[in-house]
């Protein structure tokens, strides 16, 4: 039997947990509408002139050559490293007089060590940079996939391989085993009168479905119509796809099956999207790591990742097959009926029932953010709040190399930092307070802002804005550029780069219908980058990948996210800090200093 690939599961796995709709593709004019752009900085207003000319590429260099230097051994969350970084951080933040934001309770005295053997009181709460929080650490973890079909008082079991023909992960201990339904491409779209669901239930079942909708390459599909085409078959492109939106596994899960059985519409989109984007080099000394990621999650959650929270595997076809074999037909001849007739298939698998396993050990671990804050001038509007974050993390040391993380995302922490002295030092202070955050855990999952957002400092309600920034200190040149147009499929991507100077070029992605537009033009005038909006409507809020920004957009946060160029560095020992642009990193902070106080003030 032909096997899939297994990066190819992979990479088509990553495209269902991360749903399937993205936002409409401007036009070419329409890109170059979105493109701000000025001759030369103008004069930056005195209410903030001082904080802005306080950030220099000389002071963030010189904190950047700290943050990433070996001692910190590449700060990943719940080692020494990570908390050397967590307590530069906090000591800058007090030397420029930034308020603690976290309360902090020492824990009590339990006697034996204070010379009388009786207990020492309780030191009263104060106030403290770090929000401490604890994660479960998943330590191994393994997964199981069966199919049982039954024949009168014939019984036949197949298991199956992880990670060849099936995966699944899982952060918590359990097996379910339930009869196996087929549900189509599991849709309910009255729009075009098409229902894979009606009159079939599937709770409590092992339910098989497809990505995407039916018709993806027949021009006469109902699913064809411009917005269902978006919403079901965004540009062939896996990036796009990962942005968000539409999010079919939680629809399904929300109608209570045992577990989700995905199986890819077509591989073609992975292909298309490898080619598209065109090779990229690698260096002969990028290393070979035997080592897993770890992998943690937050206690309460069910999941490392929130796409994780409903027990969903990812199949290959020839699997679908085997658990389809009592019904007589192959996913390749369902596939088909529906194409050909526009109508739902769905139909219970006689005899057949799938059992869904995983194990997990895990144990505590202890992480931190860092928040501090500048209050407002405003006697009722300091109560509202702005939040600038940055996550410090970054990937540790793996056997003989260490992953200093410069450009992620050391640089946007040092972004945080210079904004949160600038803002301290700022004679005038704008009406509203403004927070500054470095997160923990990102890398893992948005781990530290997702617990922020569960166990905010301030209340939600108030932050007017969320400003995130992750990697801005690797410059665009016309390669980088391209490969990103070409990746996310930017029409008209080479006129715009006849439009603009590649080294100051910054997409900025943003909330919609929130008045941030107004805010990222003004503030650019300051600092003359190219500047290419990008305003987003999805709930997930990601662009250009999943960060930090994702947990306040699913929280109806407005919300900014910035990034400059990623590169062949990106995750790998050779992201240092010979290889970041200081004054990219000042122009950058500069801007998002500007917007943070423009927002803070209105």
């Amino acid at each position: 039997m032909k096997k899939t690939p297994i990066i190819v599961l992979f990479i088509g796995w990553l495209v269902h947990l991360a749903g399937a709709q993205s936002a409409p593709q401007p036009k070419p004019e329409d890109m170059l509408k979105n493109l701000v752009q000025f001759d030369a900085p103008q004069p930056v207003p005195e209410s903030m002139r001082a904080g802005f000319e306080s950030i220099t590429a000389r002071d963030s260099l010189a904190m950047l050559n700290y943050i990433a230097h070996d001692l910190m051994e590449g700060r990943e969350t719940g080692t020494r490293g990570y908390r050397l970084a967590v307590e530069f951080a906090a000591a800058m933040m007090s030397m420029w007089k930034v308020q603690p934001a976290a309360d902090s309770q020492p824990p009590q005295d339990r006697g034996g060590f204070s010379g009388s053997g009786q207990e020492r009181p309780v030191r009263p709460a104060s106030k403290s940079f770090l929000q401490e929080f604890p994660l479960r650490e998943i330590t191994s973890s393994s997964s199981s996939l069966s199919v049982e079909i039954r024949r009168g008082d014939s019984v036949k079991v197949r298991p199956f391989s992880p990670n060849i023909d099936f995966t699944l992960r899982s952060s918590m201990s359990e097996i379910v085993s339930a009869p196996v339904v087929f549900a189509g491409y599991g849709l309910t779209e009255k729009s075009v009168g098409y229902d894979d669901l009606k009159n079939f239930d599937i709770k409590g079942k092992a339910v098989l479905v497809l990505s995407e909708a039916p018709g993806k390459d027949n021009p006469k599909s109902p699913f064809q119509d411009k917005e269902l085409k978006v919403k079901y078959f965004p540009a062939a492109d896996l990036a796009r796809r990962m942005r968000g939106g539409f999010d079919k596994t939680a629809e399904l899960a929300k109608l209570g099956p045992a577990a989700i059985l995905m199986v890819q519409n077509s591989v073609k989109d992975v292909e298309a999207w490898l080619a598209k984007a065109g090779p990229m080099p690698i260096p002969d000394d990028r290393p070979i790591i035997n080592r897993q990621r770890r992998r943690f999650t937050l206690p309460g959650s069910a999941a490392v990742n929130p796409w994780e929270a409903s027990r969903v595997v990812s199949i290959t076809r020839e699997t679908a097959d085997a658990i389809l074999e009592a019904s007589g037909k192959t996913i390749d001849a369902l596939q088909r009926q529906i194409e050909t007739t526009g109508q739902p298939a769905s139909m219970s698998v006689p005899g057949t029932r799938v059992t869904v396993g995983s194990s997990v050990e895990t144990s505590l671990v202890r992480a931190m953010n860092v928040v501090g804050f500048v209050e407002g001038a405003d006697p009722v509007l300091k109560n509202e709040g702005v939040i600038v974050g940055a996550h410090l993390d970054h990937l540790g040391f793996w056997e003989d190399y260490i992953y200093n993380g410069a450009d992620d995302n050391g640089s946007g922490s040092v972004g945080v930092l210079s904004i949160a002295r600038a803002m301290a030092l700022n004679p005038i202070k704008p009406k509203r307070s403004v927070v500054f955050a470095l997160w923990a855990g990102e890398e893992n999952g948005l781990l530290g802002s997702r617990n922020y957002v569960r166990d905010p400092l301030f209340p939600l309600e108030k932050t007017v804005a969320y400003f995130n920034l992750d990697m801005i200190s690797r410059p665009y040149d016309e390669q980088t550029f391209s490969r990103m147009s070409r990746m996310f499929a930017f029409p008209g991507g080479q006129d715009l780069l006849k439009k603009i100077k590649p080294a100051k070029f910054l997409p900025v992605s943003f909330s919609a219908g929130k008045g941030l537009d107004e805010i990222l033009r003004q503030a650019d005038q300051y600092v003359a980058l190219d500047l290419f909006l990008r305003e987003q409507t999805d709930s997930a809020g990601r662009m250009m990948g999943g960060s930090d920004h994702a947990p306040f957009a699913q929280a109806a946060v407005p919300w900014v996210f910035a990034i400059t160029a990623m590169t062949a560095d990106f995750h790998q020992p050779s992201d240092s800090v010979d290889k970041v642009s200081g004054e990219l990193i000042e122009s950058v902070s500069r801007f998002i200093y500007a917007a943070a106080y423009l927002a803070a003030d209105r």
